[in-house]
């Protein structure tokens, strides 16, 4: 059976847990930045996730998340009954460091915190995240050519993954396991890489048009170069 999951940021065109959840999941949810805007927006959410991922905003993170274990409302603690030591090792195998911390937060995000904990006992974590600024300070862009934009969405909302070939001066910027974001929004991790030096040698060589072939023999097979086949998908947490 499907495990249910649910992305939780901040509303807000210039938030960045808004970006990151809607480029983890198209079935993510934006609270309301108020006290009681997002209990509102919590009390609506479906009782049967089996996990929730909340997403908060940090300005003093620059390079870093922090996992929160616990929550804390008229001195009392709710504490998370994930397991945050997954999440911070999925998270270091991908090139984010985080940390784990024990103290319960302030403001909004421990307010919303507390809430999820309860509702879902505990199957909640908060990640605190840096600003937008610092967010894409932290990861480099996987550029594309415009007219790709739309097909390489497509292809990752239908397969769960896609392909690209990278020449000459592209060729070793693209690290196997860690992330990057696309510039529609998307955070792309790289799942494989390979080297040819035969464009007849590049897999799907037969469903490519001859103008492809040319372009990727020109920057590479023609002057004695190789060129790189990258696999990559959209980055989950779990």
């Amino acid at each position: 059976m499907t495990r249910r999951e649910a992305y939780i940021g901040f509303k807000g065109r210039n938030n960045s847990s808004s970006m990151l959840v809607k480029a983890l999941s198209h079935y993510n949810i934006l609270l309301t930045n108020s006290f009681t805007g997002l209990k509102k927006d919590i009390d609506l959410l479906p009782a049967d996730y089996d996990v929730v991922y909340f997403f908060g905003v940090d300005k003093n993170l620059t390079e870093s998340f922090r996992i929160e274990q616990c929550a804390e409302k008229d001195r009392s603690r709710l504490l998370s009954v994930i397991d945050l030591k997954t999440i911070s090792e999925r998270l270091a195998a991908t090139g984010i460091r985080s940390t784990i911390s024990k103290t319960p937060t302030q403001y909004l995000c421990n307010e919303a915190y507390w809430y999820l904990l309860e509702k879902y006992q505990g199957r909640a974590v908060l990640i605190h995240i840096p600003t937008m600024k610092n967010f894409n300070n932290m990861f480099e862009k996987m550029t594309f050519p415009e007219h790709e934009y739309e097909s390489v969405q497509n292809y990752l909302s239908k397969l769960g993954y896609c392909y690209t070939t990278r020449v000459y001066k592209e060729v070793g910027k693209y690290q196997l396991g860690k992330l990057y974001i696309a510039p529609w929004g998307d955070m792309l991790k790289i799942d494989e890489v390979s080297t040819y030096h035969k464009v007849k040698d590049r897999p799907f060589y037969d469903e490519m048009c001859d103008d492809e072939k040319a372009e990727i023999r020109k920057y590479s097979e023609n002057m004695g170069l190789e060129y790189e086949f990258i696999k990559f998908s959209r980055f989950a947490i779990n």
